[in-house]
This record gives structure tokens, C-alpha cells and sequence, in this order.
């Protein structure tokens, strides 16, 4: 078999191969599904549905009782409810076990859970506190109150109290790495953590609601520094004790007396209920309060009664009105669309106006839920991460049950499509990404990726409509870059830059749903495409590399055979296959195909083996040493532009091996460009 020949079958078989492996990724073992389907709200249909507020206990009760039934302890360990109504407690009650293994119930007014995220909204109160009391200007530049670092403005505009408090500060997401620890040391000040973790500003003030943790820690450093306390100091001091929030902390650990109450978190791992650790969130003021359900019973009565509990007033009235009034939204000339007030963000459902907010801890969830206009809320808290459903189900129904429907309501009409829009709707057409994910983190990949929201496709239709994939919903342009759902009251934003280019899309349910649109070389499909060629030839390099050897000694052997019976010999060419270049091209290739493919299946196995919150302690030992396979690669890559100018010009390969190693390097090189932008060249956290 002459040279060429051979290099054509290696390359018929590496097409071959190209087929098998790339069509590996449309199998659903390897693709994620393109979108997640909401969870349909559990009916409970026994119980008639109430025309008014809740007014009598035990049909409340009857009503919780059933819902929670659909979580079982076996599923959900221990739960718990309490509803607040024109200034006191209406209703409380705790399901199942705060300590599954000992069996220790769940008491509304004992038992302290971990709220994540619900701390925010205890920072925003002291904030709203300092500006009440003249201290703080919500919308000057916060540069004007820090005195030990400032805030780069990266050519942006300054940024305000306002914009913190709204997730409308621009940060990157940030803190999915190192963000918490195991507590076995006492945590950084505010100050020390903050001067130096503070992300990058990567979009301007005041545009775009991208909900984080980074300027909510920023607000509480504020408190801090404007009123010379300690945050967890001030915030016991000016809120918990005044509201009687005895059973409640933002200390981490939890002090020795309230220790022995908090819940134990569980998350579920091989099919069983494993305990987690307690953490000790770095960024306080947006993650560390633990609380009993009756303590947050009086902050969500504090807020409805205008700032006071009992005796005690926290804030002025005037001031929780403006605290809970909406201050962004992404749909300004269209009423009652979802937005953000201070802390709190909206939800209009059922013709009701609600501010809420959720919190999700390693192995707790939890949902605050007021309605302003009915001097009504509740909260509801359980110990189990992985159950994020239940708090929507639970505020479904509640609101379906309670505030139903009006039977009479106004028909929605359905939208005419006006010729000149119907022109415009393809240039809404493209891939669109969930926003909140952090650009420059090692942490974008399992984001992207493994998040709650994968991406969607905007299509154009033949008649002006537009289907939203894979969903397969239909929207039609009501307004210039307005689409709204047929058939319901729903509502697609699209934003453009100053070259007309759509850049992203939000949706008028929650404030904080908002895509931007992807440039074609982002897309996933297109990305797999690239990923499948690299692998390709990554694993020809390795193939190649070590039966080489056995390649040449058979060619030898064929050509010292030949000269028994020919007087000839092979020309230079022929034998330039084994040259000295060609030998350390091969082992550069060689080498690069292992390193990339170590890299990528040692990045597989940590995906399958390791819980996605061990990040939030910092980079696994395993992955800091996989991240130095790329850097090592991409050293080797460099050196292969010269080392294949050297060979082609001495003509030591055939037009077929130049094909061959052409696209193996562009294969190195695309793979590089493949882990710059998903942040994985380096130590990016």
C-alpha cells in the first residue's frame, strides 16, 4: 500500500469516526434538554375556592395541611408556615422533622432555618434606615461613603445606593468559587472581603436587573461603614431586637443557644436524605441570617404596618412606602409588569400586587410573600435545597385559592398584526441566554450549562408571529420591539444597541428574567460542532502517535525487501516520512491530544462526582490541577506554527500529511479559543 493510499484510509476512517462521536451529543445522555418545563401546580381540588382573604384558621389550616401532604417527610424532611393578616400572627404550624434522624418536630416559634437570599432584605431595611436618617443619599455615588477602597467606574457611570438595591449595579456574577467556607476559621471583615473579591463592572448602572450577591454586600458594607458598627452588630441592634427577633442571627456560627434549634439541611444524594454542612457565607449581609418562622412573622409585619411592630417602629412610614413602591422595571410604558423595589421584587398574579423575595441555602429554601394592598403575607421555610418548585406551587395556589380569578374579567384581545411590525419580526430571530452567569469565572461552564435555564430560539414565522423554542409558544409585536404573547397577558422586551442590533429580551412576569441575544459562534450547537471536530482529531493524534513506530518499521521492512529485488532505492521524499521534524511534529501533536483529552475527561468525572456547592468552599485540589493541562497545551500549541513552517519548506511531507497536520493544529488552536471563552484557560474564580 503506497503512502497516500494510506493517509486517504486513516482519513475515510477519522470521517467515520467524525460521525460516530459528533452524533454522541444529540443523544439525551450527552445533551442537556433544551429548556426545562415548569412544574405543574399540584391541584387540590377537595377544598372550594374562597372568593376573599383567608378569615377562618382551620380552613387555612385544612388547605396548608393538603398542600403539604404532596410532601411527604420522605420527601421534604421538615416544613413550616406561618401567614400574618392585619398586624398579627393569623396562622402558624410545622410539618415534619427540623432533626429527621432523631425525629425532632418542627415548631414555628423554636426551630431556626437557614434564609439565604431573604438576608437582603434586612440589609436594604438598614440602608433605607440611613437614608431616612439623612446618612446615606440613595442616589449619589457610593464612592462618596467608602473610605478605605473605591469602586472603578470602568467608564460607567457612577453607581448609587439605588442600583445596589435594585440589582441594577452592573457586577458581574461572581462568588460561585470561595464564596462560603466550613467555618473553621473566623470569616474576613466586610472590608477585607469586598477591597479585594468585588467583581468587575461589565454593563452600565441602571440598565439591566441581574439579580447577585455583590452589590446587596456592598449596601451592608455601607451600613457598616456609615454607622461604625459592625453589620451583624447593627443589624441585631436597629432590627432584630427592636422587632423581637430573640430566636434570629447573622452570626456564623450560630451562637451556642440558638445552635441546638436550627434545622438540619438535607440534600438528596444516591437516593437517600444526606445531611449538609453548616456554611459560613463570606458575603453576610446578602446570605447568613438564620431564623424562626415567628421571628420573620414580625419583620413581615413590621413591613405591612408601615415600619412599626407593637411599640416599636423601625421605619417611617413614608419610607416603607417608598421602599416597597416599584423603582425599575423592564417594561416601563406598560402597567403592571413585573419590577423591583427596594430589596423586594413583583409579582402581579390573580389582578393582586405582590413584593417577595426567595432564599436557597445549602440544604434550606425559603419564600417571604407580601401583599401590601391586603395587609397579608406569609412565610414558608423547609430543609431540603433541591425543592425550589415547592415555593412557586405554594404561591399558585394560595393565590388561585384565595384571590382567584374574576369570572367576568375583560377578554384579552387578540393582537393585530400590523404589516409595518410584522416586517420587523425577523430581526428578533436568534439564540437568546439567560443573563445571570459570570463572564470572567471558571464557574460560566456549570452555569451555562447545568443552570435552571437553558437557552432558547426565537423564530419567525410566515404570518409576523414569532415561536419561542422549544417551548413552542407564539408572540406576536403589539409595539416597536414589544411582543406579547397570543393568548395571554404575558410580554417579550427586546433591547437594541446603537447599530440597531438586538441585544437582549426580558420577560414581563418576573423582573429578573432576561436573556441576551448570542452571536452565532455562541450558541451551544455550534460549539458542540467544534468540541466533536477537536476530540476527533485530538484522539487521531493520540492514535497515530504511539503505532507510528510500528508504521515505519513495516515500511522499512517493505523497502529493504524491495531492494533484494530492485536495484533502486526510494527517493529523499520517501524516506522523509521519519525526519527529525517530522518525529517532533508528531510528539507535539501527540502530547497536545493527550493533554486536551486528559483535561476534558478529568473535567467530566469532576462534573459527575462532585456537588456543584463544594465550589462555594473553593476549587477542589482535582480541578486546580486539571486547569494546569490547558496552560501546559497551549504552550505546546505556540510552538507548532514554527515547527510545521520548517517542515513544509523542506518538503518532508506529502500534500496529503500537510492536510492531515493542518487540521489537527487548527483543531489546538479552536480548542484554545474553546476554553478562553468559557474562562477555563487559567485560574479564573
Amino acid at each position: 500500500m503506497s503512502r497516500k493510499t494510506s493517509i486517504f484510509v486513516r482519513l475515510i476512517w477519522l470521517t467515520i469516526l467524525s460521525i460516530l462521536i459528533f452524533s454522541l451529543f444529540r443523544l439525551p445522555g450527552f445533551a442537556k434538554e433544551a429548556l426545562t418545563q415548569p412544574s405543574q401546580p399540584l391541584p387540590i381540588a377537595a377544598l372550594p375556592h374562597s372568593q376573599q382573604d383567608p378569615t377562618d384558621v382551620k380552613e387555612l389550616e385544612a388547605f396548608i395541611d393538603q398542600f403539604f401532604a404532596r410532601y411527604e417527610a420522605e420527601e421534604i424532611p421538615g416544613k413550616v408556615f406561618i401567614l400574618v393578616k392585619d398586624g398579627s400572627i393569623f396562622f402558624s404550624k410545622g410539618y415534619g422533622y427540623a432533626n429527621a434522624e432523631q425525629r425532632i418536630p418542627v415548631i414555628p416559634n423554636k426551630t431556626l432555618f437557614r434564609v439565604g437570599s431573604l438576608s437582603k432584605l434586612f440589609t436594604a431595611t438598614a440602608v433605607m434606615q440611613l437614608a431616612e436618617q439623612g446618612k446615606l443619599q440613595l442616589n449619589d455615588d457610593v464612592n462618596r461613603y467608602l473610605k478605605q477602597f473605591q469602586i472603578e467606574n470602568n467608564g460607567f457611570k457612577p453607581l448609587t445606593s439605588t442600583h445596589l438595591l435594585t440589582h441594577t449595579d452592573g457586577f458581574d456574577v461572581a462568588w460561585t468559587i470561595g464564596g462560603a467556607t466550613h467555618c473553621q476559621s473566623p470569616l474576613p471583615s466586610l472590608e477585607q472581603f469586598l477591597s479585594q473579591n468585588l467583581p468587575q463592572r461589565v454593563r452600565p448602572p441602571g440598565e439591566l436587573y441581574v439579580y447577585g450577591d455583590a452589590g446587596m454586600a456592598l449596601a451592608g458594607y455601607l451600613v457598616e461603614a456609615l454607622s461604625g458598627v459592625p453589620f451583624t452588630e447593627y443589624i441585631n441592634q436597629n432590627i432584630l431586637q427592636p422587632l423581637d427577633m430573640g430566636h434570629s442571627s447573622f452570626l456564623q456560627p450560630l451562637p451556642p443557644e440558638l445552635e441546638t434549634d436550627l434545622a438540619v439541611g438535607y440534600e438528596d444524594r444516591n437516593g437517600t436524605h444526606q445531611r449538609t454542612p453548616f456554611t459560613c457565607g463570606k458575603s453576610v449581609p446578602s446570605v447568613a441570617l438564620s431564623a424562626t418562622a415567628t421571628d420573620m412573622a414580625h419583620f413581615m409585619i413590621a413591613h405591612l404596618q408601615g415600619g412599626h411592630y407593637g411599640k416599636t417602629r423601625i421605619l417611617n412610614e413614608t419610607t416603607v412606602q417608598d421602599m416597597h413602591r416599584q423603582h425599575f422595571t423592564n417594561f416601563p410604558t406598560i402597567a403592571q409588569t413585573a419590577g423591583s423595589a427596594y430589596g423586594f421584587y413583583e409579582r402581579f398574579q390573580n389582578h393582586q400586587r405582590v413584593i417577595e423575595h426567595g432564599g436557597s441555602l445549602y440544604g434550606y429554601n425559603s419564600q417571604l410573600f407580601l401583599m401590601p394592598e391586603q395587609n397579608l403575607g406569609f412565610f414558608v421555610a423547609y430543609n431540603k435545597e433541591d425543592k425550589v418548585e415547592l415555593r412557586e406551587n405554594l404561591i399558585e395556589q394560595f393565590l388561585d385559592h384565595y384571590y382567584p380569578e374574576p369570572k367576568n374579567k375583560d377578554s384579552l384581545l387578540e393582537p393585530h398584526l400590523n404589516s409595518e411590525l410584522q416586517q420587523q419580526a425577523q430581526k428578533f430571530e436568534g439564540n437568546y441566554r439567560f443573563i445571570r452567569y459570570p463572564q470572567h469565572s471558571f464557574a460560566k461552564l456549570w452555569v451555562v450549562l447545568f443552570g435552571p435555564r437553558p437557552d432558547l430560539h426565537l423564530k419567525s414565522n410566515s404570518d409576523g408571529t414569532l415561536t419561542l423554542l422549544p417551548v413552542g409558544t407564539r408572540w406576536v409585536q403589539v409595539k416597536p420591539s414589544i411582543l406579547r404573547y397570543r393568548g395571554g397577558k404575558s410580554y417579550l422586551r427586546f433591547r437594541q444597541d446603537n447599530q440597531g442590533r438586538i441585544t437582549n429580551m426580558s420577560l414581563s412576569n418576573y423582573v429578573f428574567v432576561t436573556y441576551e441575544k448570542l452571536l452565532w459562534y455562541e450558541t451551544i450547537a455550534f460549539q458542540q460542532g467544534l468540541l466533536g471536530f477537536c476530540l476527533i482529531m485530538f484522539l487521531s493524534a493520540c492514535s497515530i502517535w504511539p503505532i507510528n513506530p510500528l508504521i515505519q518499521y513495516w515500511r522499512s521492512q517493505s523497502f529493504q525487501a524491495s531492494r533484494l529485488t530492485k536495484s533502486s532505492c526510494d527517493s529523499p521524499r520517501q524516506s522523509g516520512d521519519s525526519s527529525s521534524l517530522t518525529r517532533l511534529m508528531r510528539f507535539l501533536l501527540g502530547a497536545i491530544g493527550i493533554l486536551n483529552l486528559s483535561f476534558l475527561c478529568g473535567m467530566l468525572l469532576v462534573t459527575l462526582q462532585t456537588d456543584y456547592w463544594e465550589f462555594f468552599f473553593g476549587m477542589p485540589p482535582i480541578v486546580t490541577a486539571l486547569l494546569y493541562l490547558p496552560i501546559l497545551s497551549t504552550g505546546l500549541t505556540a510552538g507548532l506554527p514554527v515547527v510545521a513552517w520548517l517542515a513544509w519548506r523542506d518538503k518532508h511531507w506529502s500534500v496529503m500529511q500537510r492536510l492531515y497536520h493542518l487540521l489537527i493544529m487548527l483543531a489546538a488552536g479552536i480548542f484554545i479559543l474553546l476554553l478562553d471563552y468559557w474562562s477555563l484557560l487559567g485560574f479564573q474564580l
